[in-house]
């Protein structure tokens, strides 16, 4: 086996790392202090709610302990683009512990110039950072068709599903519901209320989006998920998080998506599978469960969310089998 390296965005864990893993991540972009300030207030209502700043750092270590856990036997090491462990300490330390080839795993499932594209370019921006230009950073397939992804993504849809049967699960924050009421009883394949579901991923301007294959690839997903559940219920692809004019960036909008389908009539209930989100992070655990689970309170909808794959041992055995295979 090959020493493998996990690649992360990063985020804060307290308080006072809130401003400067901002600063890292709007570094160069010319992003107004408002904005700034508006979005360390997301974190800290968030933190107020849950008690982290944060679920992606810890996502990333459960990560690395169910890989080792099913007996992956090389050193794994772990670096993040915009807060500690950053990745270019990382690759520092793999360096000096004589690392002279490594694959590397990123939490982007999907092709985008702001996921894959970007971490293909900062670990070769942290190679010759630290000098070491006899590194070698091989970085793994996109896993969005691997059947490992494809299985793990149709289990949490339909945990997701069966949620309204079972009853809620904090602990595994799968779902939030406006109304206690009218169970789905999705496990007997039919339903109470009529429901839609909506994979969600994060939107991304539209000359990005036309540069790659990340609508695509989406799709590609979505379609082989459904296929997975053999579930009949509508679906469709939908996004979130955009943070710049609707007119240039990828649609539906997830929120306005769901007030369409209600003045329509077709739904009581939504189920949102973050199809796009390899990890929780805050655009599950607070654009989704806080900001869109809102949304559907206010127009007396139910709300269903499946978790992101994370650390599942379906991901865990994937990122192995990619690794070896990489060898």
């Amino acid at each position: 086996m090959q020493p493998l390296l996990l690649v992360s965005y990063g985020a804060p864990e307290q308080h006072d790392e809130v401003v400067p893993f901002l600063h890292n991540l709007f570094a160069g972009k010319n992003v107004p202090a408002e904005r700034i300030a508006a979005a360390a207030q997301k974190y800290e209502q968030f933190a107020a709610k849950t008690g982290q700043y944060s679920p992606l750092n810890s996502e990333c270590r459960k990560l690395i302990e169910g890989i080792r856990r099913i007996g992956y036997d090389a050193p794994i090491y772990w670096g993040n683009l915009f807060w500690h462990p950053l990745l270019v300490d990382t690759v520092a330390e793999m360096a000096k512990d004589g690392i002279e080839r490594a694959v590397c795993f990123s939490t982007s499932a999907f092709d985008s110039p702001a996921g894959n594209k970007r971490y293909a370019d900062a670990l070769e921006s942290a190679r010759r950072t630290i000098g070491n230009n006899a590194l070698i950073l091989e970085k793994l397939p996109l896993p969005f068709e691997h059947p490992l992804f494809i299985e793990a993504q149709a289990d949490r849809l339909l945990k997701a599903m069966e949620a309204g049967s079972v009853g809620d699960s904090r602990n595994d924050r799968i779902v939030q519901r406006a109304d206690p009421v009218a169970p789905l009883r999705c496990a007997l394949g039919f339903h109470d209320d009529p429901i839609h579901i909506l994979f969600s991923a994060h939107s991304i301007p539209l000359m990005d989006a036309a540069q790659s294959h990340y609508v695509e690839q989406l799709n590609t997903t979505c379609r082989s998920v459904i296929e997975k559940s053999a579930t009949s219920i509508p679906w469709e692809l939908v996004y979130q998080s955009r943070s710049g004019p609707a007119e240039h960036w990828l649609a539906p909008d997830i929120k306005e998506r769901i007030s369409e389908l209600k003045v329509e009539g077709r739904i009581k209930s939504v189920i949102v599978s973050p199809v796009g989100f390899f990890c929780e992070n805050m655009e599950t655990e607070y654009d989704l469960d806080v900001e869109v689970g809102e949304h559907c309170t206010n127009l007396g909808l139910s709300f269903y969310r499946a978790k992101a794959v994370g650390a599942m041992p379906h991901i865990c055995r994937l990122i192995a089998e990619l690794a070896e295979s990489a060898a």
